[in-house]
């Protein structure tokens, strides 16, 4: 193999490296989102400042904390960079077809004794969250993603 052969196949192992980790970070930037909680409405779970791992996803259970779209009235939690966001964080307490919590019964109704198909229920841990306690219910499609980990803690 001639020293130019070699020189090519080395250029070429570069430039495949390059496209592989440019690829990876774009699917990791559509898979993953990181935002900052902001707020109290998660106390003591999450505290404000806490900066979290969302991976982007529409399957969540029960417990889990989610990011979700924001709905009027509730505090929003930031993307790092991009100043006041459309994000809330919030822990998934009923989804479709679950029995309405009594915290909700209020203002969906007496009426109502299941989570409409497509709706869920969201509430802070903190029992003075603005959340579904003030919204009713809310759509499953306004759900971002579910917390994978706190990256890092904004208590001292």
């Amino acid at each position: 193999m001639t020293d130019e052969s070699q020189f090519l196949l080395v250029i070429l192992g570069v430039l495949v490296a390059l496209v592989a980790l440019v690829g990876g970070a774009v699917s990791a930037r559509r898979r993953f989102l990181v935002v900052s909680v902001a707020g109290d409405s998660m106390v003591p779970s999450l505290v404000h400042g806490d900066r979290l791992l969302v991976r982007r996803t529409h399957r969540f259970r029960a417990g889990d904390i989610v990011v979700a779209h924001h709905q009027e009235g509730g505090p929003r939690a930031a993307a790092p960079g991009s100043g006041a966001s459309d994000w809330l964080v919030k822990r998934v307490v009923a989804l479709p077809g679950d029995q309405v919590p009594q915290a909700v019964v209020p203002v969906v109704g007496d009426q109502v004794r299941r989570v409409p198909a497509g709706m869920t229920v969201l509430l802070g841990d903190n029992s003075g969250s603005v959340d579904s306690r003030r919204w009713g219910f809310v759509p499953v499609r306004d759900i971002e993603g579910v917390m994978v980990r706190r990256l890092a803690s904004g208590g001292s």
